[in-house]
C-alpha cells in the first residue's frame, strides 16, 4: 500500500516533465515527416525539371536539325542556281562565238562573190579597176590565212567596189608599216601583225590581199630608179585588169607619201611611169 502511495506521489509530480517528454518526442518526430516530405518534393521537381529540360533540349535538337536541313536546302538551291548561271555563261558564250563565226563567214562567202558591174566614172583609175570581175584565189594556208583574213575583214565592206578595196588595201599597208629588214621570214605576220618591213614584204602582202579580194595579183622582181641616181634592186606587185597589167607599189608610195599618199605608184601602167622599173 505504501508502495501504491509512493508511486502516485511520483507520478503526480514528475506528470508535467512526462508530457514535455511526450511533446518533444512527437515534434521531433513530425519535424522528421515534414523533411521526409520536403525531399520527395524536391526530387519530383528536380525530376520534372530534368524531364523538361530533356524536353526542352529535345525540342533544340530537332531545331538544330531542321536549320541544319534548311541550310542544306539552301546550299542545294544556291548550287542549282549557279549551275543554270553557268549554263546560261556558256549559252551566251556559244551563242556569240556562232553569231561570230556566221559573220566571218558570211564576210568570207561575199568576198567571193563575183562583183557587179560598175558604171563609168570618168576616172581612168576607178574605171580600170571596177571594169574586172573578181575571182578570189585562197592559196594562203595556217596562220598566215588566219592573220590575212583578220585584216582583210577589219577593213574591207561587203558594199565597196572594186576600186574602194584596192585602195583601202593599199592605204593600209602605207599607213601600218614603216621600212625595217627584221621581217624576213614571214611577210605576212611581219607586216600586218608587227607593222614593218622590207619591199618584199610590202609587195608580198599587197599581192596576197588582192588575191583574196579576187585579182589577178603577183609579185615581181627588178629594179627601181633610185633618188640618188641609178637603179636598186626592188620588188613590187603587178594586177592583170582587162588584159593590161599594172604597177602597184605601196612601199615605193610610203617613200615618196610624207604624210600623204599621191598614189604615183597606184595602179599605173608602165608607159605611165617611164623608166621607174626594169624587170628582171
Amino acid at each position: 500500500m505504501r508502495i501504491f502511495n509512493y508511486s502516485k506521489i511520483l507520478f503526480f509530480k514528475h506528470f508535467e516533465k512526462l508530457i514535455a517528454c511526450v511533446a518533444a518526442i512527437l515534434i521531433v518526430i513530425l519535424l522528421f515527416q515534414s523533411m521526409s516530405m520536403m525531399n520527395v518534393n524536391a526530387k519530383n521537381v528536380s525530376s520534372g525539371n530534368v524531364t523538361q529540360a530533356t524536353v526542352s533540349s529535345g525540342k533544340k535538337v530537332g531545331n538544330s536539325k531542321k536549320i541544319v536541313k534548311k541550310k542544306v536546302k539552301s546550299k542545294a538551291k544556291k548550287k542549282s542556281k549557279s549551275k543554270k548561271k553557268l549554263k546560261a555563261k556558256n549559252k551566251k558564250k556559244s551563242k556569240q562565238k556562232s553569231k561570230a563565226k556566221n559573220k566571218k563567214k558570211s564576210k568570207t562567202k561575199s568576198r567571193t562573190k563575183k562583183t557587179t558591174t560598175y558604171k563609168k566614172t570618168g576616172n581612168i583609175v576607178v574605171d580600170r579597176l571596177n571594169s574586172v570581175t573578181l575571182k578570189p584565189d585562197k592559196f594562203l594556208s595556217g596562220k598566215n590565212e588566219k592573220i590575212l583574213e583578220k585584216h582583210l575583214d577589219k577593213i574591207v565592206d561587203d558594199d565597196m567596189s572594186n576600186y574602194q578595196k584596192a585602195k583601202t588595201c593599199y592605204d593600209y599597208l602605207i599607213n601600218n608599216t614603216y621600212y625595217s629588214y627584221c621581217g624576213w621570214g614571214n611577210a605576212i605576220e611581219s607586216v600586218l601583225e608587227n607593222g614593218y618591213g622590207t619591199c618584199t614584204e610590202y609587195s608580198y602582202v599587197y599581192m596576197a590581199m588582192m588575191r583574196y579580194l579576187g585579182f589577178n595579183a603577183k609579185t615581181v622582181d627588178g629594179s627601181t630608179a633610185m633618188a640618188a641616181g641609178g637603179y636598186g634592186y626592188h620588188m613590187w606587185t603587178e594586177v592583170k585588169l582587162g588584159g593590161n597589167t599594172y604597177v602597184f607599189d605601196p612601199q615605193v608610195e610610203d617613200d615618196m607619201s610624207y604624210g600623204k599618199i599621191n598614189y604615183y605608184r597606184f595602179c599605173k601602167s608602165y608607159s605611165e611611169v617611164p623608166g621607174s622599173y626594169i624587170k628582171q
